[in-house]
């Protein structure tokens, strides 16, 4: 499994940290990069975060461990980052943009690496660390982020053959498709929260009638 996932045919993961544009660029150009990998990726970004949530150092920790919601853990997540590469597709389509949805997803998986790692590496450290050296904690996570930004920008920018400018547009786009998807998803369950009411009532007002 672990062998497949950095087979050189398929493109180790970890060379896009260090050799973003080589690295995108052999995802565009010569179909490198793995959905598997992909997927393992954002599993483990997936279990990190409950594993934050859950074992974090006390000291740093203000959550009630025992409301742990899974599920809302796997919105902020996997179901993040499926809307993620959905709407930059629908976006790039529209943007006349070259990287297909394959490409989108490895790319964007690709891209977190360094704050998924991050985030296990800063619960591991806030179990030994005191209150007064937390400020590191926020310092790794600040860089990490800012990594996988530029990560992100860049395998965007190579995928689709944008400039700057116009990555930066496809990108502020994408999150406005996110947001539209999220509203129609809130606003189609509440719909339907509704209607089940009132047919669960009627239900029950046509049992007590009979």
């Amino acid at each position: 499994m672990i062998a497949a996932l950095v087979n050189s045919k398929r493109l180790n993961p970890l060379s896009s940290l260090l050799h973003p544009f080589d690295s995108f660029y052999s995802v565009k150009e010569e179909g490198k990069g793995s959905l598997l990998a992909s997927g393992f990726i954002v599993l483990v970004f997936f279990i990190a975060s409950v594993f934050k949530r859950q074992s974090t150092g006390y000291t740093f920790n203000l959550v009630d461990l025992s409301a742990l919601n899974v599920w809302l853990i796997a919105a902020k997540t996997v179901v993040l980052y499926a809307l993620w590469v959905a709407g930059n597709w629908a976006v790039a389509t529209w943007m006349d943009g070259e990287g297909k949805a394959r490409q989108i997803a490895i790319v964007s998986a690709y891209a977190i690496i360094p704050y998924v790692a991050a985030v296990i590496v800063s619960t591991l450290l806030s179990k030994v660390l005191v209150q007064e050296e937390g400020m590191f904690l926020g310092y790794l996570t600040t860089v990490a982020m800012a990594w996988s930004a530029v990560l992100m920008f860049i395998g965007l920018l190579t995928i689709h053959d944008y400039g700057a400018v116009k990555t930066l547009q496809s990108v502020a786009l994408t999150f406005a498709a996110m947001g539209v998807a999220i509203f129609l998803a809130v606003l189609f369950y509440t719909l339907f929260q509704q209607v089940y009411v009132f047919i669960y009532t009627v239900y029950n007002e046509m049992l007590f009638r009979l």
